[in-house]
């Protein structure tokens, strides 16, 4: 695969799920151009928290899909059946549909027979993505095209990286509605800071000038140094192991990579309490986000530069309710009990707060354990935590 067709496609994923220049349909016709498929799949909400397929134009085989036959997709109960640790571990692992489920079994199913044999859906390969919980994307051949191969494989094992980045990237900028300006940047409780491949700081937001300034903070700027200029100040981490694989993520990031997270400790000799763990999203730098003066350049990455967008990790942002009544099956009650308790409220507050018993809330803590899958409420915070670490609390649209 060129090279320049794959980085194309990169800067086509981050413009689309950032709405800055180019939309899901444009992303979708261009993975379905570059693997000779007819049909690609990635089921998000829409505007009405409705399950839609975003990579393709609404049809009507989309739509019976949507009402009735996604019950029967073999592909997407297997799935289901994966938990988020599992996708964790099965990051950037693509597969073919006879290794998620035989041919021989996949061709006498009801699903096949009365739906994918007529939707173009005989031949598949798939990946998940891991952002707020486990999302599906699937690329999808006709019984008279070829099956995928393993060069298909490795071509979207380098994409699929970069569209959970991306979706990572807009659940953090959240707050900003209708622009990623210098101002809207400026808004934002995290801070967004975009550098070189030599750590060396191109642009920061107001936090992030706030956050380096903070002397008990993991994060600092060095403003002397070889190789240094005097206007473009290193960022480095305090703790020389974060230190050194921060950098490490960063140069990858400059290189076309889609980066990584870390979490930054606090400095080195503090006393519990003196200062913050920090949560760190290294990912390509976006034109739009290096300086206001380029932003209204052409949507994309940047060359030779990378985001770094940093969360306070003692300050807890609950999960949107919805997100978790989507996640989980949670009802709009246990949704809000859920997130309450990710936000570290106690059951007795959220008794007091909903004006319920104690008795009450505790059937329904038991009734979100059993629905979370989680052992105890420990586990439970486990769970959420990493199905919204990347979520900025909920101003603009999710």
């Amino acid at each position: 695969m060129p090279q320049v067709e794959i980085t194309e496609v990169v800067d086509t994923i981050y413009a689309a799920v950032l709405d800055e220049g180019a939309d899901w349909l444009d992303l979708g016709a261009r993975l379905r151009s570059m693997f000779d498929a007819q049909r690609a799949t990635f089921w998000l909400p829409d505007d009405d928290g409705r399950l839609c397929n975003r990579l393709m134009p609404v049809d009507p085989y989309e739509e019976k899909y949507a009402s009735h036959y996604y019950r029967l997709d073999p592909y997407r109960a297997a799935a289901r059946d994966v938990s988020i640790d599992q996708s964790v571990q099965r990051r950037g692992d693509v597969r073919l549909g006879h290794e998620i489920i035989p041919d021989s079994t996949y061709v006498h199913t009801a699903f096949y027979a009365d739906f994918g044999r007529q939707s173009a859906r005989r031949y598949m390969m798939g990946a998940l993505v891991n952002a707020s919980g486990v999302l599906p994307i699937g690329l999808h051949r006709a019984a008279d095209s070829r099956p995928f191969a393993d060069e298909d494989k490795r071509t979207l094992a380098r994409l699929v990286p970069h569209l959970q980045r991306a979706l990572q990237m807009r659940e953090r900028l959240a707050p900003v509605e209708a622009s990623l300006g210098a101002a809207a940047l400026d808004a934002l409780p995290i801070a967004v800071i975009v550098v070189d491949s030599g750590m060396q700081m191109l642009h920061a937001n107001a936090h992030a000038v706030e956050l380096l300034h903070d002397p008990q903070s993991g994060l600092a700027l060095a403003r002397r140094g070889p190789g240094l200029q005097a206007n473009k100040p290193r960022l480095f981490a305090r703790h020389p192991d974060d230190d050194m694989l921060l950098a490490r993520l960063v140069g990858a990031a400059t290189r076309g990579s889609a980066g990584g997270g870390l979490r930054i400790r606090a400095r080195q000799g503090s006393l519990p309490g003196d200062a913050s763990a920090l949560s760190a999203l290294v990912c390509p730098a976006l034109r739009h986000l290096s300086l206001s003066a380029l932003r209204h350049a052409a949507t994309g990455t940047m060359p030779g530069a990378a985001t770094v967008i940093v969360r306070n990790l003692t300050r807890p942002v609950p999960p949107p309710v919805t997100l978790l009544v989507d996640l989980f099956g949670l009802t709009r009650s246990e949704g809000e009990v859920a997130a309450a308790l990710a936000g570290g409220v106690t059951a007795e507050d959220v008794a007091r707060a909903r004006g319920v018993s104690l008795d009450t809330v505790r059937s329904q803590i038991r009734t979100i354990l059993g629905k979370t899958g989680a052992s105890g409420l420990r586990d439970f915070e486990r769970i959420i935590a990493l199905s919204s670490t990347m979520h900025a609390p909920a101003r603009g649209k999710a």
